[in-house]
């Protein structure tokens, strides 16, 4: 079991990685803190893929305020990397040389060029080395990018925001505002966290959204949004077209060449995907591609559609539920849509659920 201060020490690194939620994409987010005689010495964290990682950033702040590293406690988040390139050299020779006399793991790195190969070095260097350090919150920052390192896929999350009796709409389609303003900044938040966000085209022909982070993100940073169209039917003159310099609009060989032109001429990727019977897109084909395109999580806030698609098809890792203290009634439109799901025995199964509130309402959140 850690001590008290292992779990303190560990628990701070974790506040300081959440710091670049949504910045270091394909990289994980870590973070690191400094401990020597019972004092904290030195804090970093890994800021954006290509700049210093925490261990090294740890090491400036420390030596930045006059103390001497020589003889301390690292703490961790993930193991540090024992391979590295001009701009980010390997971590566990920077330990080394710097005579850190302890090194505290939150949880190994999935990484096959890492995956216990730091510890390794670490301990043949004589660095007392302890893992598993608060190990269940250091994999939860870095599921997403736990996943994709295994896996080539990127970490989808599902997000809807409903009624109580699970609507996300009237039978006229009008779905401002389900939720209050509070919710929807929480939903900008988790916008922030993730390298894509995914609607189907029925949303963007509605609600004209923006797909864009409204929090302080700089203009640079902003997710990618991606449009599932099999037809291209998105209106040209889209906020989201205009907003983003290369928004991604996925479709199949139904679609017009001539409005693809268009959209591409605009800056837009256009990308062609095989459909089934009923005109849907092949989400695990198009994951895939995502993936090699080093996307590695999505934000799906598409509607009872593309949800349907999404769960149908097995893509979804994460789902988050917003309920507001509202009804609309049987005419409404469900938050999901159709699953062919005959017997509940065949319902999915949603797995360690979080619940928080804001003021009346709910946030649900699980895995599939």
């Amino acid at each position: 079991m850690p001590k008290d201060s292992d779990t303190k020490y560990m628990s701070l690194a974790i506040s300081l990685a959440k710091r670049a939620e949504g910045m270091t994409s394909p990289n994980p987010l870590v973070g690191a803190v400094l401990v020597k005689e019972g004092r904290i010495i030195g804090k970093g964290y890994h800021k954006k893929a290509g700049l210093p990682h925490a261990e090294i950033e740890a090491i400036f702040d420390s030596e930045n305020k006059g103390n001497v590293v020589n003889g301390s406690t690292l703490y961790v988040t993930l193991e540090p990397c024992c391979h590295g390139d001009k701009r980010t050299p390997r971590c566990v020779d920077s330990i080394i040389k710097k005579g850190i006399s302890n090194v505290v793991v939150g949880t190994l790195d999935p990484n096959p060029k890492v995956s216990g190969n730091g510890i390794e070095l670490l301990k043949q260097r004589g660095v007392n080395v302890r893992v598993g350090v608060v190990e269940e919150a250091c994999k939860i920052v870095n599921e997403a990018f736990f996943k994709y390192i295994r896996s080539g896929i990127p970490f989808v999350t599902l997000k809807l925001a409903c009624t109580l009796d699970g609507k996300i709409a009237t039978m006229t389609g009008d779905a401002k505002w389900i939720g209050s303003e509070s919710q929807r900044n929480f939903a900008h938040r988790l916008r922030k966290k993730v390298d894509a966000i995914l609607v189907g085209i029925e949303t963007v022909l509605h609600d004209d959204p923006q797909l864009n982070v409204r929090l302080g993100k700089r203009a640079t940073d902003q997710p990618i949004p991606i449009v599932l169209d099999s037809r291209l039917r998105i209106p040209i003159e889209s906020r989201l077209l205009k907003i983003h310099k290369s928004p991604l609009i996925i479709t199949t060989h139904k679609a017009d060449v001539e409005k693809k032109n268009n959209l591409e001429d605009m800056g837009s990727r256009v990308l062609i995907f095989d459909s089934d019977k009923n005109g849907k897109i092949d989400l695990p084909s198009l994951l895939k591609k995502l993936g090699e395109l080093e996307i590695t999580s999505i934000l799906i806030e598409g509607g009872s559609r593309v949800a349907a698609s999404a769960l149908s098809q097995r893509v979804v890792d994460k789902i988050v539920l917003f309920y507001t203290p509202k009804i609309i009634g049987a005419e409404g439109v469900s938050m999901v849509g159709d699953l062919n799901i005959l017997k509940v025995k065949e319902a999915l199964a949603i797995r360690g659920l979080k619940v928080k509130v804001f003021g009346e309402e709910l946030m649900i959140e699980g895995y599939i």
